[in-house]
């Protein structure tokens, strides 16, 4: 009989669940990686579905279920904080006193409501505390009869860090520090100040502290001050911070900011910004407090158990440079780090803890290296499921019945210097790709780092990336002697292959030191000779090792840059069509999944932009039109041509301006037309102020769901025009995964700024053209897609300009508009009336204005919402008229005509909905009007051409 236990992390961040049986790990994951959440700290249902189906098991066939912690004595130090901080921080405890109670207090209520989603069965649930899911997480899969073990974090319930002892199949905890004291926390606190954001910013300033200056007066002050003013470091590793400092025990944000300024001299720096010295040197100088910190815990341990091995988990155990410095102290003969080190392996650890402590079963050491199965813990897929999920989204790619060959191809493409995703097997379990989600590179190309940041990831450029070498090739490349498979250990590139620095080299800045060729496999050594380790294993990942081995045939190198599979704005994938989403939306060259090879540039265009230059005839691929007679236009960079007629345009600046002027008087007997554009030539509409790169564009666009939600449907050879585009953030965002999306506007400042940040970054499937959109120079009946959001209702005639645009999609195609709806704008309305009587403008007016960041962008803002000279509002009834006016069937709406969820993340928005009935349109709509759905009380209506 199987005994199965279900482990569960879940409502604090990195959500995850792990399945026992009879003692082995058959399945982890996190929640995550499913619902494409970061760090999702909802309860894991999608995780927990999976390592049940997995097993080929059901929820009532489970023995029992582990959550990573008590609930209870989590609540007792919520209020015990409060009432001993009170009354500072009475604000927070009022807002988060009802979420407490609910996710706290009736922890055991809602877990038992969400399992009960699962099916009927009465499973006992056991609840053992956080730290000792952790220290169970770090000794059970090790691969140590017997070890010290030291778990650090945050804070559990009370405990931030613990010294414990593992014996067979017990643990003994030994000594405790009780929050608010934290090692992990202060780690954080630095994270916050240094402009990164908490609980997943530490790993970012980690790779920032080498830039620190180690030789810099500053830094020595930096550590002095840690020490003195904010943390006292006792000899056995436990601290005592100061908290006249700190915030996060009774507040919202992590430090008392003017008090640290006025301790370090410099305020904190706002994300985005640029780093500068004093922000590395306050990086290294909190890393070096917390190698000391983690140092003389790790002493207390080994003198308190004598034992000669150590294991370590919970967030800080992740900081890989103070492991790296850890072992090579050779305090103890060996150390293993849990690969799920932070809250996620909390629920492998709790449902260890249940087998061995609550259930007292045996355990035998018979795995080798570790009972962790290399982590590769999570979902795989069949060469069936991947050739119908590449059907679907339209790729081209070649299958490989040999993987020789297979290894052999992707080698060379390594070695040409390609940029390659790798796909294999299962996911792995943990914050680190190993092998199966990866994103590969060449160690040796000086330009490697930079582009994987720049044009693969879209993250800082300063950041490092890690090395996987065979692991019988270890010593050949740094200095440590064992295996580090989970890429949890920093180690020396050898001296033999480093290259010398200047003696300036802590003096230039961080750009200069960054792209100094430091060593002869210059993209994996850091800024300070070290590199995070992964060391490939034959008999752990062979189709990984296979992959290195035949690199090293190639080149006379056995290591390859590896980095998770991933942007930076995402979770690692999990499944093929993500895997194939992330390779088109990055300029990686070649996508492997399994035994399917994909190429970039195999991969179907939706539309050529510009014909080449001496061509006769117009390409049946482009869309452009005279806007006059509608007959086809060659259009090159240097001009536009019909040749039916020989009437010719302009192009300036790679825009095609074939604005043609309508005679639509209404204001005041004025031009509306001409009057908008005058208005957005003005003030463009939305600026780039506070977006000046590729990953602010996608971490914008995130934040929106809509916005995420098209770019996941919209097929990747799509044809899509973006009419009214402004300065083009939809158009430019929607082009980065490589579709073909044609930017029109009346305004050539806001198409110059779109067309500037296209040509800036890269995004070459991007066009923009200036056009009325009453005579657009398209083609009718081209585009897959046609998108005029915000738009119509600054016309003279919205019902007349949606008759025309939507004659520009093909049968099948979709037409997407969005207006201000006549009930929810009324109460934007009113806001207006009371700017223009009082001039009052802050987010107590409107919570919009609060959310705008940057002083451009919120003063286009305020006068595109406060003083735009024309607008009209519509209601679904009237728009849904216009579709049957123009043979349009509606698909879909937001709001929701027939009620529910107005939009949610597993949305499909191209698949057919009810229109509902008349009552309930206006009472969806009514129900709009109390919140001003959207930003402005905007609604969307998505149809369809028969």
């Amino acid at each position: 009989m199987r005994n199965t236990i279900l482990g569960i992390s879940a409502f604090y961040h990195d959500s995850a669940a792990a399945l026992l049986i009879n003692g082995e790990i058959a399945a982890a994951a996190h929640e995550e990686r499913f619902t494409r959440k970061k760090h999702d700290s909802s309860f894991p249902i999608n995780a927990v579905r999976y390592v049940l189906q997995e097993a080929g098991m059901d929820y009532k066939d489970l023995t029992a279920v582990a959550f990573y912690d008590k609930p209870f004595l989590k609540f007792e130090r919520l209020l015990e904080t409060y009432h001993g901080f009170s009354p500072r921080g009475l604000v927070s405890f009022q807002s988060a006193i009802p979420v407490w109670i609910k996710e706290k207090l009736f922890m055991r209520r809602l877990l038992k409501e969400q399992l009960g989603m699962l099916g009927d069965g009465k499973v006992p649930i056991y609840y053992p505390e956080h730290h000792l899911s952790h220290a169970a997480s770090a000794f059970y899969p090790s691969p140590f009869e017997e070890a010290a073990i030291v778990t650090i974090d945050g804070v559990g319930e009370w405990a931030t860090t613990t010294i414990g002892c593992g014996q067979g199949n017990k643990i003994t905890l030994l000594k405790e520090l009780h929050f608010p004291h934290s090692v992990g926390l202060l780690y954080s606190a630095f994270t916050y100040y240094t402009g990164f954001v908490v609980n997943s910013g530490e790993y970012k300033l980690m790779g920032l502290a080498p830039y620190g200056n180690p030789e810099s007066p500053r830094l020595k002050d930096f550590v002095r001050k840690i020490k003195t003013d904010l943390v006292d470091i006792r000899e056995d590793g436990s601290i005592l911070l100061n908290m006249d400092y700190f915030s996060y025990a009774t507040g919202l944000r992590m430090v008392f900011e003017h008090k640290w300024e006025q301790l370090f001299g410099v305020p904190r720096r706002r994300a985005e910004s640029e780093i500068s010295q004093v922000y590395m040197d306050m990086a290294l100088a909190i890393q070096q407090v917390t190698e000391e910190i983690v140092m003389r815990l790790c002493q207390t341990a080994a003198r308190l158990t004598k034992s000669r091995y150590l294991v370590l988990a919970g967030g800080v155990a992740l900081n890989c440079v103070a492991n790296g410095k850890l072992l090579r102290s050779g305090m103890f003969e060996d150390i293993w780090i849990q690969p799920a080190a932070g809250d996620a392996g909390g629920a492998l650890g709790a449902a260890y803890a249940v087998w061995y402590i609550r259930e007292g079963n045996r355990r035998i050491l018979n795995c080798s290296p570790d009972a962790m199965h290399g982590a590769y813990l999570g979902p795989s897929f069949s060469d069936r499921e991947i050739e119908r999920i590449l059907g679907n989204c339209g790729a081209v790619s070649s299958y490989y019945d040999n993987f020789d060959e297979l290894a052999k191809l992707v080698a060379t493409k390594l070695a040409e210097g390609k940029v390659v995703g790798w796909f294999q097997g299962r996911m792995e379990y943990g914050p680190r790709a190993l092998g199966n989600r990866s994103i590969l590179g060449d160690p040796r190309s000086p330009e490697m780092q930079k582009k994987l940041n720049l044009k693969i990831k879209y993250r800082e450029g300063f950041r490092p990336f890690a090395p996987s070498v065979l692991e019988e090739d270890i010593q050949t490349y740094f200095e440590l002697d064992r295996p580090s498979p989970y890429m949890l250990l920093v180690a020396p590139v050898r001296a033999d292959r480093r290259v010398t620095a200047p003696s300036d080299y802590h003096e230039k800045g961080l750009y200069e030191r960054l792209y100094f060729l430091r060593s002869d496999i210059p993209s994996i050594t850091h800024i300070d000779y070290s590199a995070r380790i992964q060391s490939v294993s034959k008999d752990v990942n062979p189709r990984y090792w296979q992959l290195i081995r035949e690199f090293k045939t190639l080149t006379g190198y056995s290591v390859i840059v590896n980095t998770s599979f991933n942007l930076s704005t995402e979770p690692i994938v999990c499944t093929p069509q993500e895997a194939y989403h992330t390779f088109m939306q990055s300029e990686m060259d070649v996508l492997v999944l399994e035994n399917f090879v994909l190429q970039k540039d195999e991969q179907p265009v939706g539309f050529r932009a510009w014909a080449d230059e001496g061509a006769s005839r117009p390409d049946p691929d482009s869309p452009y039109a005279d806007p006059r007679t509608g007959d086809p236009l060659i259009v090159t960079p240097t001009g536009a041509i019909n040749p039916a007629t020989d009437t010719r345009y302009e192009v300036e600046d790679g825009i095609p301006r074939l604005f043609l002027p309508t005679d639509d008087k209404e204001l005041d007997g004025a031009n509306v037309t001409d009057i908008v554009r005058k208005f957005y030539e003005k003030t463009p509409f939305p600026n780039y102020d506070n977006v000046d790169n590729v990953r602010a564009l996608l971490q914008k666009a995130g934040r929106g769901l809509f916005a995420r939600l098209l770019n996941e449907q919209i097929p990747f050879d799509a044809r899509v025009a973006d009419i009214g585009c402004g300065t083009g953030q939809l158009t430019n965002f929607l082009a980065i995964a490589h579709r073909s999306v044609l930017g029109t506007d009346m305004c050539g400042n806001s198409l110059a700024l779109a067309h500037q940040f296209a040509i800036t970054h890269g995004i070459d499937r991007a066009a923009f053209a200036q056009m009325n959109l009453f005579r657009p120079g398209l083609r009718d009946g081209f585009f897959d897609f046609v998108i005029s959001n915000g738009v119509l209702h600054h016309t003279n005639d919205p019902r007349r300009a949606f008759a025309r645009i939507s004659r520009l999609a093909k049968p099948g195609g979709y037409v997407l508009v969005g207006l201000y709806h006549a009930y929810s704008r009324q109460l934007h309305y009113a806001r207006r009336a009371l700017f223009r009587l009082s001039g009052i403008t802050s987010r107590v007016l409107d919570p919009h204005f609060g959310r705008v960041g940057a002083g451009g962008k919120r003063e286009a803002w305020f006068q595109d919402q406060y003083c735009h000279p024309h607008e009209s509002c519509h209601t679904l009834d009237e728009v849904l008229s216009w579709l049957e006016e123009n043979n349009l069937e509606f698909v879909n709406a937001i709001p929701k005509p027939a009620g529910g969820p107005q939009l949610t993340a597993d949305e499909r928005l191209f698949e057919p909905k009810d229109r509902g009935t008349l009552a309930s349109r206006v009472w969806s709509q009514l129900c709009s009007l109390s919140s001003g759905y959207r930003e402005g009380g905007f609604f969307i209506v998505i149809s369809r051409r028969h």
